[in-house]
């Protein structure tokens, strides 16, 4: 199972701010994959063979990032087998262009039910991979697109959106997912695969900013969020937390 990152927060250098996920890691075993922002747009590499071009990029550089996504994917079964393992299309974060904004997104689970495109359009996102995670990504960005057409939506409208887009995944499967649009970060905590009673994203607070994950990384303080939970975060500063709640569709009579 894949391993879900994200710090917003001050600007700090990338080796300070990923060192607990790095340590966690399973390089150069599993795909990794790190989307760092500067303003509007994002810096991507990804590395689907896990040749070690993650941690190589964080060693050698002196860029200070406030608002990063990573993720550790599923490692390559055999040498050679990163083909099938999922290749360069199914590395997360995926990214996509909205306004001249690089809007980020990675998801830990499998959802089944998005390829009705009635209930799950993607309008004119398309994968260009084969998994659930890229295409619940394109059915989000095509939510959004109406909101962007005009200028950038409040923070209030772009979480009521995201908090919607998650109470219709979670029927579909297990779906943590950490999303951000250069301002804000977006976090769903769903449930952990093994034991659904364990929460699906941990957040922990630090000397100027906040952590995301998928499971604790250190001895800091780390609070589970409440299953099907959204939070909205700027910087080092949760804004609004989303109770889970049910679509009138999904409500028992």
């Amino acid at each position: 199972m894949s391993l879900l990152f994200a710090y917003s927060g001050v600007k700090i250098r990338l080796n300070q701010s990923l060192v607990a996920f790095m340590a966690r890691s399973e390089v150069p075993a599993a795909n990794l994959g790190l989307g760092c922002y500067e303003g509007a747009d994002a810096q991507l590499i990804r590395d689907p063979a896990g040749a070690g071009l993650v941690p190589g990029f964080i060693d050698g550089s002196t860029q200070a990032c406030g608002l990063l996504l990573a993720c550790q994917g599923k490692a390559a079964d055999q040498p050679g087998a990163v083909a099938h393992a999922g290749g360069l299309a199914n590395c997360q974060p995926f990214t996509r262009e909205l306004m001249g904004v690089v809007h980020l997104f990675a998801m830990q689970g499998e959802l089944q039910g998005l390829g009705d495109s009635r209930a799950f359009p993607t309008g004119v996102y398309t994968p260009i991979g084969d998994t659930s995670a890229e295409r619940a990504f394109c059915v989000l960005m095509s939510r959004l697109r109406v909101l962007w057409q005009e200028d950038t939506p409040l923070p209030e409208v772009r979480l009521a959106v995201v908090s919607d887009f998650a109470a219709r995944l979670r029927p579909l499967g297990l779906a943590n997912f950490i999303y951000a649009d250069s301002e804000l970060l977006f976090v769903h905590g769903h449930q952990q695969a093994d034991d659904p009673e364990r929460p699906g994203l941990f957040l922990a607070h630090s000397d100027g900013g906040v952590r995301v994950a998928s499971q604790p990384l250190d001895t800091a303080d780390w609070q589970g969020l409440e299953p099907g939970e959204v939070l909205m975060i700027k910087g080092a500063e949760v804004l609004e937390r989303c109770a889970p709640f049910k679509l009138w569709s999904q409500l028992s009579d």
